[in-house]
């Protein structure tokens, strides 16, 4: 399928549709339960991590402190750049809902074989971002090889943030973090298992709490960070190996 310029375009799921048409401050990001329920109607399924969902070959990963989410597709870099293009061209058409801004070229018009998508230092695009009812909807790309970093598939990056969230999101609380595990919902302590920097008294009691779905997010947290590699990680060089990198050690528990 292809547009009326010839670019070819892409039926994206309804789940990434209905989320983008749900996204709202006082709505989809205005707590766990919210959180939980908005992507619950739209299609996304759980998984056993903490704020984690998925819908198809499209993956979710979600807090609530404070509520945000990014949405992820990785494949072809071709397949990726059709599907940012149409999530693109889903916010642009509704032009009385999200105001569009970027500080660069706006590379959701361009066709496939347009040289820019190669230009530069690495193809760093600037992302696409729209804002309206209370949120940030922000667009990235990520090439399937970037100088300097570890090889990984291309892929797409949507993240929606409450417009009130400063940059560097909001300070850890320990003592709100007692308090949802003290009186939150089996929600509100699900999301909580996947905060960093908890105190171990809470990460304990999210361990053994009493309902299956937060301990076991809680355990699959535990994994995650006993496994967290600290050190510089071995880098791909275009015409080889590269130097012998110092070995990774595991983070502390």
């Amino acid at each position: 399928m292809s547009d009326v310029e010839g670019r070819p375009t892409v039926e994206l799921p309804e789940a990434v549709l209905a989320l983008l048409a749900a996204a709202d401050a006082d709505t989809l990001l205005r707590d766990a339960e919210s959180l939980a329920t908005g992507l619950a109607d739209t299609g996304w399924t759980p998984d056993v991590e903490s704020g984690r969902f998925a819908a198809g070959d499209w993956d979710l990963l979600s807090s609530a402190w404070a509520p945000n989410l990014s949405v992820f597709f990785e494949g072809e870099e071709d397949e990726v750049r059709i599907r940012a293009q149409a999530v693109a061209s889903f916010l642009t058409s509704r032009s009385e809902r999200w105001a569009f801004h970027t500080d660069g070229d706006d590379w959701s018009e361009w066709t496939l074989d347009d040289v820019r998508w190669t230009e530069g230092d690495g193809m760093a695009l600037h992302p696409l971002e729209w804002k309206g009812g209370g949120v940030v909807v922000s667009l990235y790309i990520q090439p399937d090889y970037q100088p300097g970093k570890i090889l990984a598939p291309a892929n797409l990056h949507l993240g929606i943030d409450r417009a009130d969230t400063p940059p560097e999101g909001l300070p850890r609380d320990d003592e709100r973090a007692r308090r949802v595990v003290r009186d939150g919902s089996v929600v509100d302590r699900w999301f909580l298992a996947g905060e960093h920097e908890l105190p171990d008294d809470v990460i304990a009691a999210l361990e053994n709490d009493p309902d299956s779905r937060v301990r076991a997010a809680a355990e699959s947290e535990r994994w995650y960070r006993e496994r967290t590699i600290i050190g510089t990680p071995p880098m791909l060089e275009a015409d080889g190996p590269g130097p012998e990198q110092p070995p990774a050690r595991f983070a502390p528990r």
